[in-house]
């Protein structure tokens, strides 16, 4: 029994010394988890510490990096010229020497025994480094912190930019008509002169030479200026006349077309000298084809200057004085004249009273500059005016090329006559029952004219012109008292 407690009081005792043992093993682990949890905190804190300490020296070295020290980042070149570290100012000033270099640079051009050199900037090129400059001093200047941080890394790889240039076309078209237009042969165009005989000697026409400027200015702007600028040879061209010879013969003069002569009172001098100078500038005038004959535009105004006088002229349905009077009869010999030439009439106005110098219908006042006589050329040649001018007539021939057969008449129908009034004024200075007839008067009328036109005797057209009206002038009968 005893034994037996003893075995149990062993066993307990040994029970308890596991228990002990147990006890001292889990504090043990315990400290040693501890000290593990420690290290390992000691360790992520210093790793945070070195972290933030590396973060640190970056943000650091960043803004050092970004900082601006107003110079252009390295690595940038224009057109090959390296600007890196340098100021605006300094970058400007390398620029603007290679610009002045790049401008004076030359360009020979030659032809058989002739040689020009001109410069760059003679023949109008244009260099900017403006752009380029903006350009390079903005690099890791602009945008977030992380895009100038990246700008600033990129450009170490070299950015490449380049000047931009231009031509100042008009510079360039004027210096080179001005340094070779001496080379040039200009073509001469076929010309004619009249003859005694009012006919055409047509002189025939040069073909001509000339630089091609347009293939010249092609090859000027494509120089390449970086590189050796090669010798221009210059190249002509054919320049053609665009007046030949061959249509002067088609559209020559050939012959007098029509004729026309009016009569005057060489006694009234001053309207025949009005006459004469009206004729006279007319003389030897020449209507291109296809152009317009104009009365205003060939005479001109007319102008005490000019040596017109005063002489009676129509206005406002009266004869009174005044500068130039006397030339409507010239303008209506010269509608006479057109009318007879079959040339289509695109301006005419009657007078407003009646005249002798032609037949009712057949009349042409004029006024400078509005009121005017003109005609269209559709003949397909030249036409050329001849005036003569006697003691008593102006006529006017018109040559041209004569159609063979061709017949041209004027008639004119008086459709309504327009009675005159009869107007009594009292003048004192006339004796009791005294008259004086002071204005005869004259009757208006209203006429139709047809222009008739035959070819070898057959009527081929028969044109209504325009109509003419005319007022009537009262007669005035002065009574005396």
């Amino acid at each position: 029994m005893e034994e037996s407690q003893n075995q149990r009081q062993s066993s307990n005792y040994g029970q308890l010394n596991s228990a002990s043992e147990a006890a001292k093993s889990y504090h043990r682990t315990k400290r040693s988890r501890s000290r593990f949890i420690l290290k390992k905190r000691k360790s992520l804190y210093i790793s945070l510490a070195l972290v933030l300490v590396v973060f640190a020296l970056a943000g650091i070295s960043a803004l050092a990096y970004t900082r601006d020290n107003h110079v252009i980042v390295d690595g940038v070149t224009v057109s090959g010229i390296n600007i890196g570290n340098l100021t605006l100012e300094q970058a400007d000033k390398k620029l603007d020497d290679e610009v002045t270099r790049l401008k004076r640079q030359t360009v020979k051009l030659s032809m058989d025994q002739f040689s020009e050199e001109l410069t760059l900037d003679d023949l109008g090129l244009m260099i900017s480094a403006d752009s380029a400059l903006d350009e390079a001093y903005n690099i890791g200047r602009s945008g977030s912190f992380f895009k100038k941080v990246m700008s600033k890394y990129h450009a170490t790889s070299g950015v490449k930019l380049s000047l931009t240039q231009s031509w100042n076309d008009q510079k360039l078209s004027d210096t080179l008509k001005q340094k070779l237009e001496g080379l040039n042969i200009p073509c001469v165009e076929a010309s004619f002169e009249i003859t005694p005989q009012n006919t055409m000697a047509i002189k025939n026409e040069q073909v001509g030479r000339v630089i091609n400027t347009e293939d010249l200015i092609s090859q000027i702007k494509g120089i390449d200026i970086f590189k050796p600028i090669p010798v221009m040879t210059l190249k002509f061209k054919e320049q053609q006349p665009t007046l030949t010879a061959a249509q002067l013969e088609d559209q020559k003069i050939t012959g007098l077309i029509s004729s026309y002569t009016t009569r005057f009172d060489p006694s009234q001098t001053a309207r025949s000298e009005n006459v004469r100078l009206a004729a006279k500038a007319l003389d030897k005038a020449i209507i291109k084809p296809g152009d317009t004959l104009s009365f205003n535009q060939i005479v001109g105004e007319r102008t005490v200057e000019a040596g017109y006088k005063d002489a009676y002229i129509i206005v406002n349905g009266k004869f009174v004085p005044g500068l130039a009077g006397g030339i409507c009869q010239v303008s209506s010999t010269l509608y006479n004249t057109g009318l007879l030439a079959n040339l289509p009439v695109t301006q005419r106005s009657n007078h407003d009273l009646a005249i002798s110098y032609v037949p009712l219908g057949q009349d042409a006042t004029v006024a400078y500059p509005t009121l005017d006589l003109k005609f269209k050329n559709n003949t397909g040649a030249y036409l050329l005016i001849r005036t003569k001018v006697t003691n008593n007539s102006v006529t006017i021939d018109l040559y041209g090329k004569v159609i063979p057969g061709q017949e041209v008449t004027i008639s004119n129908k008086i459709e309504s006559v327009i009675p005159a009034e009869e107007q009594k004024l009292v003048d004192e200075t006339l004796g009791h029952g005294e008259t004086i007839v002071k204005q005869v008067g004259q009757p208006g009328y209203i006429v139709d004219s047809v222009r008739t036109v035959k070819m070898n005797g057959t009527v081929v057209k028969n044109e209504p012109l325009l109509q003419s009206k005319y007022a009537p002038l009262p007669r005035i009968i002065a009574i005396g008292s």
